[in-house]
Order: C-alpha cells, then structure tokens, then sequence
C-alpha cells in the first residue's frame, strides 16, 4: 500500500505509531498555519495542508485503529458524531451572538480580534446586559468536544492492539498469512 493508499484506505489495521504520525502532521500543519499567519504571510499552503489531512486524521486512520483492537468502522462514527454535534453547540452559539452584533459566525471565527472588539463596543455602548464572548451553549459544545476528544485520544493513541490475526487482518507490521 501507497502512501496516498494508506492515508486514503479505511480497510486493513493501522497500529498506535500511524495515529501517533498522523497528529504530528496535523499539529505541524496547524503550528504553520499559525506562525505563517502572525508574520504576516499567506498561510494558504498551511491549511489547504489541514485540510487534507483531515479525510485521514478524523475518518480513515480512527476506522483502521479501530479494527486494530478488533472493532467495527461505527466505533469511530461515535466519537466523530460527538464531535460535529459539538461544534454545531459552538456554532449555533456564535452565530446568536455574531447575529446580534451584525457579524457572521464564521467572521467570529476567523477575526477573533475583530470579533472580540466589535462585542466590546456593543457592550460599552449597549445599556441592556453584557453579551459574553461565548454563551452557555458553546461552553457546551466546548466540553463535549473535549470530552470526546480525550476519549478517543487515549483510546487510539495509548490502547495497543490485537497481537494476533483478527476479522481485519494481521496485525500491523506483521505479513499476511
């Protein structure tokens, strides 16, 4: 298998080490992205980085873990599920309060500082109470993609595998029989 196969395919098993590789791309690709974007340069090849590697960071390699400790693909469709329903809690929460101030939640996401300062002026100006950078509901959606984050990151990162053969394959490293 290929590397655009591996990082592509949800069949076969994959061990700890893939996911272990697969979150420091992903922690490079966002540390780029950040530093690219505070000195002022085009952080456009960092993301489009991201985003690429979300298909095998959030779907592809979670399944082939999975089946490396004998599960089924719909074990990764939990805790994935769990995550968009958070960020949904987020987003609904955003777009309330960026609606008020005549913002669009994805400007609430993207200029946090332009975000943060028109809310102020809302508030200094505004005699009715404070609106709060994040509400309840997106504390919410906060926790729950915490906790479903930590889960399932212990869980793939530090849980070893089957040893032996399973309904997947061998285990990874090991020839096929």
């Amino acid at each position: 298998m290929g590397v655009f196969g591996y990082l592509l395919s949800t069949d076969g098993r994959t061990g700890p080490a893939g996911i272990w590789l697969m979150t420091g791309l992903v922690l490079v690709a966002c540390a780029a992205s950040a530093v690219l974007k505070q000195t002022g340069l085009s952080a456009t090849p960092a993301n489009i980085a991201f985003f690429v590697l979300l298909w095998p960071a959030l779907i592809a390699l979670p399944i082939r873990r999975f089946h490396d400790m004998g599960r089924p693909w719909w074990w990764s469709a939990v805790f994935l599920i769990g995550m968009l329903a958070s960020f949904l809690f987020l987003m609904l929460d955003l777009t309330t309060t960026a609606g008020v101030l005549g913002l669009s939640a994805f400007s609430a996401l993207t200029d946090t500082e332009t975000y943060l300062q028109v809310l102020n002026d809302y508030n200094a100006a505004s005699t009715e109470e404070p609106l709060e950078p994040v509400g309840a509901m997106g504390l919410g959606g906060v926790s729950l993609f915490l906790i479903f984050a930590f889960i399932e990151f212990g869980w793939l990162h530090l849980i070893p595998g089957n040893k032996q053969y399973n309904d997947y394959g061998p285990r990874p490293g090991a020839a096929a029989r």
